[in-house]
């Protein structure tokens, strides 16, 4: 994960001259996040502009509603395809539709990867970052019953031919959303891969889920927070594919008479899930959901680097997915635990392109859980001691097991 972790550091670093205006981009970024969080006259303009667009929308107030509208989506087919998605493992969405008789087939590499061995994502856009080639190769040969070559190329090129195969079987095709560019009425996905235009790309039906706080006033700023999506996650100028979905396929190439249903979906459905976001947008934590799910934060946790998913919820990872596992009221005892893990050394706010203070949302969720309190100062400078304490040492134990590992690795001749 490290090594992982470090290629996409290197690159920024490499890359961040060519990009002359990203402060400029970011401030830009921080002032539309502040005005479209928990504005409801932007989704409302959002949500009709879409239907206008010939886009069915949905909201869910929860997670349980969300999946009740995909079940009825989906009607009565057994298989659909799926791409990379937070909101959908947020709801567990693909366990809840495996649990009716739907398979699911993630369509992301990394996902399919996760996926086959029954894991949880180490980054919300490289989910098996804490994989190795050798892991993977094992994985993928006990799946497929036959010896699979440790190396990249080998690896993508078999899980691209399964996926193909069931992308060309399934007629619909689940996706999240980047974006939703209110003026426009428009959905915006952001891909390399180039799966997801396949999946969106469905005969039958495309069904997108969004969380409400993806909304933006339009289709340029959408797409300067892709821009700065794509560097922070990736350290590259720009992704393969950016997609602007506002509608189905349509010509009036036949007497400028309007025919829609050309190629790809018959329809278009779009569910937008609320899930306590309403709740968080109006508390002092509405900055929360300012982020832009970039992972910028993992790459430099030092709290994540030693405790890995420990420090996470399931797949709201670090302490901006500690928080919000606890205000989103799915938190249980591991979301406590790991909220005493954070050093709150602030290297996730001067690292994040919306320098988003987490640090300052994890004291406060420690003082409001502590049932005997000190001085709220002195209680979080021992909070803070105290986290150092265990990093350390866990630090060192990891240090020793990863000595270990490399030393046998040197002695099989790897």
């Amino acid at each position: 994960m490290r090594k992982a972790f470090n290629v996409v550091r290197k690159r920024q670093r490499a890359n961040i001259s060519r990009v002359p205006d990203l402060e400029v981009r970011k401030k830009r970024l921080k002032q539309v996040r502040e005005k479209a969080i928990g504005n409801e006259a932007l989704l409302k303009q959002a949500v009709e502009n879409l239907r206008q667009n010939g886009i069915k929308v949905y909201r869910a107030d929860n997670q349980d509603e969300a999946i009740s509208l995909v079940i009825s989506e989906i009607d009565n087919d057994s298989l659909v395809v799926k791409s990379k998605s937070n909101l959908t493992k947020e709801i567990g969405l693909t366990e809840a539709l495996e649990a009716v008789g739907i398979d699911v087939i993630e369509t992301d590499i990394g996902d399919r990867i996760i996926q086959l061995c029954g894991g949880m994502p180490s980054h919300p856009t490289g989910p098996a970052s804490h994989l190795t080639r050798h892991d993977i190769a094992r994985i993928l040969s006990a799946h497929l019953g036959k010896t699979v070559k440790p190396t990249a190329r080998a690896i993508v090129e078999l899980i691209r031919d399964e996926i193909a195969a069931y992308i060309n079987k399934a007629k619909i095709g689940i996706t999240g959303a980047n974006a939703i560019a209110a003026e426009d009425g428009a959905i915006l996905l952001l891909h390399n891969e180039g799966n997801i235009i396949q999946v969106a790309m469905r005969p039958e039906k495309h069904i997108v889920l969004a969380g409400i706080d993806k909304i933006y006033p339009s289709i340029e700023e959408a797409l300067n927070m892709l821009k700065l999506q794509t560097f922070y996650a990736t350290g590259a100028l720009a992704t393969s594919f950016i997609n602007i979905i506002a509608g189905s396929s349509q010509t009036a190439d036949i007497e400028k008479q309007l025919i829609k249903g050309v190629h790809g979906p018959k329809e278009i459905s779009l569910i937008l899930v609320d899930n306590r976001r309403s709740d968080i947008a109006r508390s002092d934590y509405k900055e929360l959901l300012y982020c832009i799910g970039c992972g910028q934060c993992l790459l430099v946790c030092p709290a994540y680097s030693v405790y890995a998913d420990r420090f996470g919820v399931d797949s709201q990872l670090g302490g901006r997915g500690l928080v919000y596992s606890v205000l989103s009221l799915e938190a249980h005892a591991r979301a406590d635990d790991g909220l005493e893990l954070c050093l709150t050394c602030r290297k996730c706010q001067q690292h994040c392109p919306l320098a988003l203070d987490i640090p300052s949302m994890v004291n406060k969720l420690r003082l409001e859980k502590r049932t005997e309190l000190l001085e709220p100062h002195l209680q979080t400078a021992y909070d803070f001691v105290l986290a150092h304490i265990e990093w350390v040492g866990s630090a060192v134990k990891l240090e020793v097991l990863l000595l270990i590992a490399r030393l046998l690795r040197l002695s099989a001749g790897d």
